[in-house]
């Protein structure tokens, strides 16, 4: 695996750490509004981030099926209608399905 793979898989770790994991097991007295930022949004926010970056760093090499995934997964996720992971996943099926487009 590449170093940017790794450096990837560290950061997505990292921040998986302070907006999931963290949080559970400290307490942290917070007005409503804040208190629902940070565990609804936050975490929606990151994942888009990381699906951004993931999809720019692809589109050089795949354009059509980055794009066209990063739409998908962007769509699920402001949805808001599936979870993280199922977004995940059909992001990513979607973009093998694109490479597999002839072209």
């Amino acid at each position: 695996m590449s170093q940017a793979g790794w450096v990837t898989i560290a950061a997505l770790f990292t921040t998986s750490c302070l907006v999931r994991i963290i949080p559970a097991f400290v307490t942290l007295r917070l007005r409503p509004g804040l208190q629902r930022c940070l565990q609804e949004e936050l975490p929606v926010a990151v994942f888009l981030n990381f699906a951004v970056y993931i999809a720019y760093s692809e589109i050089g090499r795949e354009p059509l099926a980055a794009a066209g995934s990063l739409l998908i997964v962007g769509a699920i996720t402001l949805g808001g209608s599936l979870g993280l992971l199922a977004a995940a996943a059909i992001g990513t099926a979607a973009y093998a399905a694109l490479l597999q487009l002839p072209g």
